[in-house]
């Protein structure tokens, strides 16, 4: 982690030397185009003394400036040391500035005594000679930063000396680079690139210690999760054992009517602080540890004993039950759910099955239990539909009466997730086959008239009621016209 915010700090290190450099080429620039103005404004007349003072005064207080030189044609006919006693011909300006200065990189000047290579500006018959090191020096970039290169728009590079030979710039060797480039000039800053093992070296100091940290830290929260983790499952077995699992109930409702039909029961966990477990975090632990069935049992025993006086009252009314995929293997549920409800007195048809497609991935297992449980009456829903491995086959093998949509296809209507057209494709398949649809996690009235519109019977979710006690349930049902509550 830490190398990788080294890299991306030197990169930002050298993009922004980069910026510092464009800055400092166009002060230099600047400065020598203000004294090609400044003599260009000068009324004394050409090459006189006068004339000549001007041009020597402007060089010798310019920190950029070597000589200004004038002429009416191709020639130099005097600059800042005097009138010319020998021929000269101007530098050809190779190109124009945005600013409208013709512009002669690494030029040579003869006479000069200097290999220095010079940047020549023209302006009308004046001619503004610069050293281009200055471009190159008095820039104060980061340590270990380089300017690598400064060219004209055209990609011309500006030499710092007439003698000097930039090879061309490469990109893959071990160097970091950043160019910027804004008023007819590009410049280049590069830093040699870090290496990790350079960068660890340079940061032991730091990152020893802070590794020790993290690592005693990270051991510490380890710990604690697994004594949490651990303590958690002693708890909860200690909860079944004590037959604490008890029931909330979501409402089913039609959405053609808007009335509750039914609701369906969920599995909770109250601690002896007073704490409620989420099911998401106690259900994988009861199949972790082989509690599942006893779970789902105690929450049968809750709907007895919490609606079982209303079902009985309510013969339209349902009660779908969760089963899980180990129960399916075995015949032993069939046993106990004709005893539970020959007992109560509630019909079996008034509760229905829910199994997720990950519940039948084994059908040879499944099959015979399922069977069973609907010819007693049992309506059976397969949950969660389109988020399991099984695709259609338990559909051809098994006979069911219900799809529930889950939530996740559901919160993707009328938005532009991907998935968005798959509500409607199962919708579509639930009526090819004949079976009732019931989607989950409806929050929204538009997404209530999406499913209504396209006839799926039943929905559930927070836009009619979250899931509620059983006497919170029971005021809900009574609270709508022409029900009859449990008495």
């Amino acid at each position: 982690m830490t190398w990788s915010f080294a890299v991306a700090t030197q990169r930002r290190e050298v993009a922004s030397d980069a910026e510092e450099a464009l800055a400092h080429v166009t002060e230099v620039y600047g400065e020598a185009t203000a004294a090609l103005r400044h003599i260009s404004a000068v009324q004394a007349a050409p090459c006189s003394p006068a004339h000549i003072r001007e041009m020597l005064q402007l060089a010798e207080g310019s920190p950029v400036v070597v000589n200004i030189g004038y002429g009416r044609g191709d020639l130099v006919e005097c600059n800042s040391w005097g009138p010319l006693s020998y021929r000269l011909e101007k530098a050809r300006a190779a190109e124009t500035m945005p600013d409208g200065v013709g512009v002669a990189v690494n030029w040579r000047p003869k006479n000069f005594g200097t290999d220095r290579a010079m940047l020549v500006l023209r302006s009308g018959g004046y001619s503004v000679l610069m050293d281009q090191r200055g471009f190159y020096s008095d820039w104060g970039g980061s340590d270990g930063s380089k300017l690598e290169s400064v060219s004209l728009a055209s990609g011309t590079a500006l030499l710092a000396s007439y003698a000097e030979s930039r090879p061309p710039l490469k990109s893959d060797d071990d160097a970091v680079r950043s160019s910027f480039a804004a008023d007819g000039w590009t410049v280049t800053v590069s830093q040699p690139a870090i290496t990790f093992a350079g960068y660890l070296s340079s940061q032991r100091a730091l990152l020893v210690p802070l590794a020790v940290a993290l690592a005693l830290l990270f051991g510490l929260l380890a710990i604690l999760w697994l004594r949490y983790g651990l303590s958690m499952a002693g708890e909860f077995r200690a909860a079944v054992r004590r037959r604490e699992i008890s029931a909330h109930y979501q409402p089913v409702v039609e959405l053609a009517t808007g009335r509750c039909v039914g609701a369906e029961a969920l599995a909770r966990w109250r601690r002896a602080d007073g704490s409620q477990v989420s099911p998401d975090v106690f259900i994988p632990l009861a199949e972790r540890a082989g509690l599942i069935a006893r779970v789902r049992e105690q929450v049968v025993a809750a709907v007895v004993r919490d609606l079982g006086r209303w079902l009985r009252a309510n013969a339209e009314a349902h009660v779908s039950i969760n089963l899980s995929a180990s129960e399916l293997r075995s015949e032993s549920i069939l046993q106990e759910f004709e005893e539970t409800f020959r007992v109560s007195g509630i019909d079996c048809r008034q509760i229905w099955l829910e199994v997720t497609e990950t519940s039948l991935i084994d059908m040879a297992e499944a099959r015979p239990t399922l069977v069973e449980l609907r010819r007693r009456g049992h309506r059976l829903a397969i949950d969660d539909f389109g988020t399991g491995y099984s695709g259609l086959s338990y559909l051809q093998q098994l006979r069911v009466d219900i799809l529930k949509i889950d939530r996740c296809f559901v919160e993707v209507i009328g938005s532009d997730a991907a998935t968005r057209d798959v509500t409607g494709l199962v919708i579509a398949l639930a009526h090819q086959l004949e079976l009732d649809v019931v989607a989950e996690g409806v929050e929204s009235e538009a997404q209530a008239a999406y499913l209504r519109q396209r006839g799926v019977a039943y929905a559930q979710g927070w836009l009619f009621a979250q899931p509620l006690p059983a006497d919170g349930f029971l005021v809900f049902w009574s609270s709508q016209p022409g029900r009859i509550a449990a008495s």
